[in-house]
């Protein structure tokens, strides 16, 4: 009957965690926001996480972290800018006293741009435990929480469980059989206080190089999976030099993690370190580093040789040789962590293709690409757009959201089809605007384009000589008048020519070219006889046409001849030798005469 007691009461309790997990997913995962601000790939900055323990007379109180990001100068005092302060989360576990999870002294930055950090207990934190359902004294065996894996955003923390497979728990105090096995058993020992994400993997390395913990043992976790997932442990072939080593950052080629290591006792003196993440060999590099334990170390994005390591105060360290710079003052904290903050991404522009016409289906494709894909929520990149105007439309605006995951965006610019000649060309400028200072971004090359639109419509020219014969008298002038179907562009047009030939029966003032002023669509020139009284000088042609040139073609008519006339009949003397012709006379004028001659000659008879 007990037996049968406690198997339901475990069954109960095994569905009161279950339910306790499922809400935990629904409600905490998310606080986080978005991914952390990344940092220029020029500076040297950092994410330190500063612990506090609550007070003595705060019970059931956990400890906090503020979330900043530090900047090193190369001289000088580090600045903090706080993210945020004291950030909580639901824990999975309604044993747990303090019911709410924030801080951290292991962590690294994920290659989303998530800090991911195995959750500390502190020393006020309380935890309960039915005590009707067992001794008192076997709550311990409940203690998960240092299995806790947290994840730090913009916003806030999400409690993302109890690692899979990397410590062992029970769900019941007194129930063996509700026991969940790991590879390492931390319920009462102390916090993991080492760690730092791959920068190629994106696996974290986790230990304890303490006191109480494993000074030759690393924990590697996949923390893209939900719970996070333990994977193997690397055993290294020596323990780090030292009693202890706060914290450790992987170089950025993901070859080594490096950390400083503090001998026994408040004067022991600290040593440098690496471990060859390869195979686990431990190697000591630089001794005597001050007696100053560093609970934090991240690599600068700006320097692939250089880290910050974080304690009473900041100190860069110069790899591969594991020598410490120069002491810069740093806000305290009771102990702390630190993680690589994420250099930002680069944006870059490129238009295709750069030339258009007025025409159907003339369109380039403006494209924004990323060096690397785009984390979650995405990064918006602000644009300068092309100016308005009707010869080209375009779907590019302020800004140009580049979605998570992917690595480009894309707008257009559309010229306008028309068929105006000589309107023009024109050019829509698109530039990527300068980031905000908190922007995810910054600009690589190239940032801008020119598209050119440009006019497909080409302007005619024709001439016409009005009037097209001439005279080589006074006054006779034939107008020339050279035109275009539209007004000229900016600028005006040059029209080339080939003019008629020297010759000296007339005159021109048309010539090898011709310019017609910006928005005119004519000129004209003239040709002009030579008067003469010249008889039998005989008729010339000036002719007149376009040749091809830049900026118009060739219309109907593109040519014109203009005549030019002789005038001037001869005069002819006279002649002794020529005999002059005698009159005749017509038919009608010869009958009447022969009356006259007939009529006379009978009157003669008659008188006779």
């Amino acid at each position: 009957m007990t037996c049968a007691k406690v198997s339901v009461r475990s069954l109960a309790i095994g569905i009161f965690e279950a339910l306790a997990l499922v809400t935990l997913s629904s409600t905490a995962w998310g606080a986080a926001g978005n991914p952390l601000p990344r940092c220029s790939a020029d500076a040297r900055s950092f994410y330190l996480m500063r612990y506090s323990e609550a007070p003595s007379t705060a019970t059931n109180t956990p400890p906090t972290t503020a979330l900043e990001l530090a900047t090193v100068p190369a001289t000088g005092d580090v600045t903090l800018s706080t993210i945020w302060n004291g950030a909580t989360a639901p824990t999975p576990s309604q044993w747990d006293g303090s019911a709410a999870a924030g801080a951290t002294v292991a962590a690294g930055m994920g290659k989303d741009g998530y800090i991911y950090a195995m959750r500390a207990v502190g020393t006020q934190e309380g935890w309960t435990y039915p005590g009707t359902w067992g001794p008192p004294g076997n709550a311990w065996q409940t203690h998960s929480r240092r299995y806790e894996m947290l994840r730090y955003g913009r916003s806030g923390v999400d409690n993302l469980g109890i690692v899979s497979g990397l410590g062992t728990y029970r769900t019941v105090a007194n129930n063996p059989a509700t026991q969940v096995n790991g590879v390492v058993d931390n319920r009462i020992g102390v916090n993991f206080n080492a760690a730092d994400i791959h920068p190629i993997t994106g696996v974290m390395y986790l230990a304890s190089f303490q006191s109480g913990g494993f000074l030759n043992r690393l924990y590697l976790i996949d923390v893209t999976q939900t719970p996070p997932q333990y994977l193997s442990t690397l055993n290294l072939d020596a323990n780090i030099p030292g009693a202890q080593s706060g914290d450790f950052a992987i170089d950025a080629a993901g070859e080594y993690a490096y950390g400083v290591a503090k001998a026994t006792g408040f004067l022991g003196t600290s040593t440098s370190y690496r471990i060859r993440l390869s195979d686990g060999h431990v190697e000591s590099l630089t001794a005597n580093l001050g007696i100053f334990p560093f609970g934090a170390a991240a690599r600068l994005p700006n320097d692939p040789t250089k880290m910050a390591f974080y304690g009473a105060f900041t100190q860069v360290m110069n790899l591969p040789a594991g020598t410490l710079g120069a002491i810069q003052n740093t806000a305290f904290s009771d102990s702390a962590d630190a993680a690589s903050c994420l250099p930002k991404l680069k944006a870059t522009l490129q238009c295709t293709p750069l030339s258009l016409f007025d025409a159907d289906a003339n369109v380039s494709t403006c494209t924004v690409t990323l060096d690397q894909p785009a984390p979650v929520g995405g990064i918006d990149v602000a644009l300068t757009p092309p100016a308005s105007n009707p010869r080209y439309s375009t779907t590019c605006g302020t800004s140009i959201a580049v979605p998570a995951g992917q690595a480009t965006a894309q707008c257009t610019i559309t010229a306008t089809p028309n068929t105006v000649p000589a309107d023009g060309n024109v050019t829509a400028d698109i530039a990527l605007a300068a980031p905000a200072a908190t922007a995810d971004y910054e600009l690589g090359t190239p940032t801008s384009a020119a598209v050119l639109v440009q006019n497909d419509d080409a302007l005619l020219a024709s001439v016409i000589c009005t009037p097209t014969d001439l005279v080589d008298s006074a006054g006779n002038v034939s107008t020339c008048t050279i035109s275009l179907n539209g007004p000229a562009p900016e600028g005006g047009i040059m029209l080339n020519l080939s003019p008629p030939g020297a010759n000296p029966r007339y005159t021109t003032d048309c010539g090898s070219s011709a310019q017609i002023a910006a928005g005119a669509s004519q000129t004209q020139c003239t040709i002009t006889a030579t008067p003469n009284t010249t008889p039998g000088d005989g008729d010339v042609q000036a002719p007149l046409a376009l040749l091809a040139g830049n900026g118009y073609s060739l219309g109907s008519p593109n040519a014109a001849i203009v005549n030019v006339k002789n005038d001037d009949q001869p005069v002819v003397p006279p002649s002794r030798d020529r005999v002059e012709p005698v009159p005749t006379l017509g038919e009608w004028a010869m009958f009447f005469l022969s009356l006259c001659m007939v009529g006379l000659a009978r009157r003669r008879n008659f008188l006779r």
